[in-house]
């Protein structure tokens, strides 16, 4: 849909159809939304995890008994570790490397120092915690010591604690999203244009030559592709509410699902 445009040698469209997102593991359309700039990069790894977390919890959802399986429970020591890490890293991209991100705010900074280190205290990162070990030792792959002696690492498989961590990161990516700091990409199915989204919710279509911008063929309101990854997050917290509705030593992640949409 056209809208009215200030700049009438420059048209102005509004799409608020539905964005999708890249997948990796999916057959999609070329122009699929994906991050262009290192933030929004470290976001869709984040998304990655997410998305193998859900398809493990999935399996588990069926169980009359979800916390019996501890061969499940231990695959989901690497997908959140990873998950973990690259909430980590987002915050430090943000923190370390002000220049790029100058539209955030002092008080959004403060902030942001403050969320990282709550973060850092609450889920363990650090080689010999439980969680690294259990990744490193009889997830990600099967350490030899974890055969001769297994059960120093087994006891360490607590889904419990997995699900009280992975309710941390998923708190913080949702409270991540709400910052206008991310770029993103698509191709536009022009080899001479191209599609950028450097302001939530705002596309700009470049008309390239030479690998260069050279004009500018439009604008488009749309939603940011951040909807997408907020609706990923609320995959896995369907799934993991279904999985505490079975189990009473775990609690529904509501804080989750009660945080505001991100800005457009």
């Amino acid at each position: 849909m056209e809208v009215s445009n200030p700049h009438p040698r420059i048209p102005v469209y509004a799409d608020m159809t539905a964005l999708e997102l890249h997948d990796p593991a999916r057959q999609q359309s070329a122009t699929v939304w994906r991050g262009s700039n290192k933030v929004s990069f470290k976001l869709q790894r984040c998304v990655e995890s997410v998305r193998d977390l859900t398809s493990i919890l999935e399996s588990m959802a069926s169980l009359d008994e979800p916390l019996s399986d501890k061969r499940l429970a231990k695959i989901l020591a690497t997908p959140l570790y990873s998950l973990a890490m690259g909430v980590r890293d987002m915050f430090n991209e943000l923190e370390g490397n002000a220049r790029e991100y100058s539209n955030l705010s002092t008080a959004q900074r403060n902030k942001l120092g403050e969320r990282k280190s709550k973060f850092v205290k609450g889920v363990p990162l650090a080689k010999g915690s439980d969680l690294r070990d259990v990744r490193d030792k009889i997830s990600a792959h099967i350490d030899k010591d974890t055969v001769v002696a297994p059960i120093e690492y087994w006891e360490k498989v607590n889904l419990p604690s997995y699900f009280r961590w992975l309710k941390l990161c998923l708190v913080e990516i949702m409270d991540l999203l709400e910052l206008d700091v991310y770029g993103w990409t698509k191709d536009s199915g022009r080899p001479d244009v191209c599609s950028l989204m450097t302001v939530d919710g705002s596309v700009v279509d470049l008309y390239m030559q030479n690998g260069q911008p050279v004009a500018i063929l439009g604008f488009t309101f749309t939603k940011s592709p951040k909807y997408g990854v907020a609706d990923e997050i609320h995959k896995l917290v369907n799934v993991y509410n279904a999985i505490a509705g079975k189990c009473e030593e775990l609690h529904s992640v509501t804080n989750v699902d009660d945080k505001a949409a991100p800005n457009r």
